[in-house]
């Protein structure tokens, strides 16, 4: 192994270290940059390196990705608040209280509060999350009801995708060392190791459920979809990815249920899900549909319909959301339909749903990260590392208590990866088909 992959490794880890030492980040979005950034740039290099020369080993880069969150795990979750809720909505359910009934701030829970009431999120919202999330917090709870033990567990949820990524690669007949375009990336260090997100459960389950359907046991997919789905809702929009056969090459084939008869685990799993929480009636959805309809964020798309809406259109904020979400529908169908690889439909149907989703948080891009090794793409890498800028908004909120956005951040992040985006796709249909094809001379 060369040296060059060691230095950057030990790089990386220094940027963990200083990121760990500084504590809160929210009041230190600055310092939070000047970590992130240099980290991002000895990934990108370690990132070339793997591609390139085919440089490293797997077990190396696998330890040292461990290491790094290990890390970040002793550092508190400050750039984002939501592990307080996962905490929160444990601590509820022990105490016997349907998750979904109240918000954290109803008198009918007041009994339960505590230090850690005071950091949950949107304290007048009762919780988003679906069953799988929830049995998650309870059984972490369980153990240890502490912001640290929900985040170790998140960790191990991530550090094992690596461990999968690094099976399917090999699966695929693909280099394995590519893990570490996922394993050393600063993004899921961060939004996971650092702030606990839920998504690495859910993608874990995912990635599961792509590897379950690669060897052909589509009883086990189904059951691993059906488990992403009930910890982030949206990967239910991946049901044609499964839905497909490898025989499926007339209407008539496509159409035969016959071969599907496993997606009906599907209902029945989901049903047996929310029914231990069935009591809550329509206050299953009262969180999710406040999510929806009122909450956006750092979203390029979403913002720029708004935008051309505003000046004539009252209901521009809700209609804007009706056109992503159709636009979203309709080209997910396509690409899935279409593309019979299902690791590269899943990649671009989860690539749309963050580029047009009204909210659009630095952990959501976690979604489309794990398919870098299998697909290498540098406006992708590039947007994980610009995708730190969303933290900006914190600069002044933390002195005000004002969220508000500013535009150049907006132009930062996506101007550069749709120019990425654009670069790169004309490069491989054009440049690099003429210098493959056959010269006349």
């Amino acid at each position: 192994m060369r040296i060059g992959l060691i230095l950057l490794a030990c790089a990386i880890e220094a940027c963990c270290i200083y990121l760990a030492s500084l504590g809160d980040l929210r009041s230190q979005v600055l310092q939070f940059w000047t970590a992130f950034f240099p980290a991002f740039f000895c990934y990108a290099l370690a990132a070339w390196l793997v591609l390139r020369r085919a440089d490293g080993s797997i077990y190396f880069i696998l330890g040292t990705a461990l290491l790094f969150r290990l890390t970040l795990w002793s550092s508190p979750a400050t750039l984002s608040d939501d592990i307080f809720r996962y905490v929160w909505d444990g601590q509820v359910q022990l105490a016997g209280i349907n998750p979904y009934l109240y918000a954290p701030s109803a008198p009918e829970v007041a009994h339960l509060h505590e230090a850690l009431s005071q950091s949950v999120n949107h304290a007048d919202i009762s919780t988003v999350y679906p069953p799988l999330a929830q049995f998650f917090f309870r059984a972490v709870c369980t153990l240890n009801p502490t912001p640290a033990a929900m985040k170790l567990a998140l960790l191990l949820c991530d550090w094992g995708l690596c461990l999968l990524l690094a099976r399917s690669l090999v699966r695929r007949g693909q280099d394995p060392r590519r893990v570490l375009l996922y394993a050393w990336n600063p993004l899921p260090l961060i939004e996971v190791a650092g702030s606990g997100h839920i998504d690495a459960l859910g993608i874990l389950l995912l990635f599961l459920a792509l590897h379950a359907l690669q060897l052909r046991h589509l009883a086990a997919a189904v059951c691993a979809l059906t488990a992403a789905f009930l910890v982030k809702l949206f990967p239910l929009i991946l049901m044609p990815t499964f839905w497909r056969r490898p025989g499926d090459h007339t209407l008539s084939a496509w159409l035969d249920p016959r071969p599907r008869k496993a997606l009906l685990l599907f209902p029945v799993l989901v049903l047996v899900a929310f029914l231990p929480f069935a009591d809550a009636g329509t206050q299953l959805i009262a969180g999710l549909r406040t999510y929806i309809q009122h909450w956006y964020f750092n979203a390029a798309a979403y913002s720029l319909i708004h935008y051309s809406l505003s000046p004539w259109d009252g209901n521009a904020h809700l209609h804007a959301r009706w056109l992503c979400t159709a636009s979203f529908v309709l080209f997910a169908l396509y690409t899935q339909i279409r593309s019979r690889d299902s690791y590269r439909a899943t990649f671009i149907t989860l690539g749309a749903y963050v580029l047009l989703s009204p909210t659009m948080h630095p952990w959501y891009l976690l979604w489309v990260l794990p398919f870098l090794p299998f697909f290498p793409h540098p406006a992708w890498l590039l947007f994980s590392g610009l995708i730190a800028l969303a933290y900006e908004v914190l600069i002044d909120y933390i002195h005000t208590g004002v969220w508000q956005e500013k535009t150049w951040v907006l132009w930062a992040q996506y101007a550069p990866f749709y120019i990425g985006l654009i670069a790169t796709a004309y490069y491989r249909r054009f440049i690099k088909s003429n210098e493959s094809a056959p010269s006349d001379v």
